[in-house]
């Protein structure tokens, strides 16, 4: 949020993809009640003065958000990686396991613009 508060025509975009892929559409669609998730996030946003909106896609991970970034033109990808590390070596970079064969790497190889990867706690 951060990267977008002074940012007049910046745009979140929160994105979320269900793998369940029994008879639903990968077509993408505004769904920001339906998931607590991003129903919280987006709220951060508004209450931080971004403008932001939710979208949703199923399919494989990887390449739902490759092209859900794609159709809705996104500067900047901002992919997250949960550390799960033991608390002893959260201290180290362990960008091997961040971007190895992963969705992540995925991402990263094959998203239309310029990918940021961050660590997550929790």
């Amino acid at each position: 949020l951060f990267l977008l508060q002074d940012i007049k025509q910046g745009e979140l975009i929160l994105a979320n993809v269900n793998t369940d892929l029994r008879g639903k559409s990968p077509e993408a669609s505004e769904i920001p009640e339906q998931n607590p998730v991003l129903a919280s996030a987006l709220a951060e946003a508004k209450k931080r003065g971004v403008h932001a909106r939710c979208v949703s896609s199923s399919g494989k991970p990887a390449e739902q958000i490759c092209r859900l970034a794609q159709d809705s033109n996104v500067d900047l990808l901002l992919v997250g990686s949960p550390d799960r590390r033991p608390s002893i070596a959260k201290s180290l970079v362990d960008i091997d396991r961040l971007i190895g064969s992963s969705l992540s790497d995925y991402v990263r190889v094959n998203a239309t613009c310029p990918v940021l990867l961050a660590r997550t706690t929790g």
